[in-house]
């Protein structure tokens, strides 16, 4: 399929044919599906649900606007070339480990408790997003940009941080596993 749109589908009961190039979902449930076999080329998801969803399908270029990905899982993915896009989106419990996602980009997300542990973010930007108990641990956080996210924790040691941008503020995240008193 190229070049489409499609509107208020639920693919749960709707059959996904196995490649997509630059369409457009809106308002579409893939909530609690496993997409394996499935290829989206340049592809744009707007205020879909991807809640529970295992995505094991092959991701080339993929924007995600205003989703719900609660408890997604991105970790098997197939194969992923280019960056990831996501706005406004609730990504609560997502699973990114060992994901290779280079320059990938976070606005204005909810990415409480989710997990990116061993993945490679290099130059991604995470903006205004909250990272509460979010993990990253052996993570390739070289020149990842951090400075307007705020409730994260980071360990130096336990991951690679290089002209990786943090606020003032945001120092904190940095000294917390320490246990020590900042005032």
């Amino acid at each position: 399929m190229d070049d489409q749109t499609f509107q208020k589908i639920d693919f749960k009961e709707n059959h996904l044919d196995s490649e997509y190039e630059s369409c457009i979902f809106d308002s579409c449930d893939f909530s609690s599906l496993s997409l394996a076999d499935i290829r989206f080329n340049d592809c744009e998801f707007r205020r879909c649900n991807f809640s529970l969803c295992k995505l094991l399908c092959n991701l080339n270029v993929a924007k995600f606007v205003e989703c719900r990905l609660t408890g997604a899982d991105f970790a098997n993915i197939g194969s992923l070339s280019g960056s990831l896009w996501f706005e406004k989106s609730l990504m609560d419990y997502v699973s990114f480990v060992q994901l290779k996602m280079k320059k990938s980009s976070f606005v204005d997300c909810n990415l409480r408790e989710a997990y990116f542990d061993e993945a490679d973010l290099t130059a991604s930007v995470f903006k205004e997003c909250d990272l509460l108990r979010t993990s990253f641990n052996k993570t390739n956080l070289e020149k990842v940009d951090f400075s307007t996210s705020f409730n994260f924790i980071i360990n130096p040691s336990g991951n690679r941080l290089y002209k990786t941008i943090f606020s003032e503020e945001g120092l904190r995240g940095l000294v917390a596993h320490l246990n020590i008193i900042i005032k």
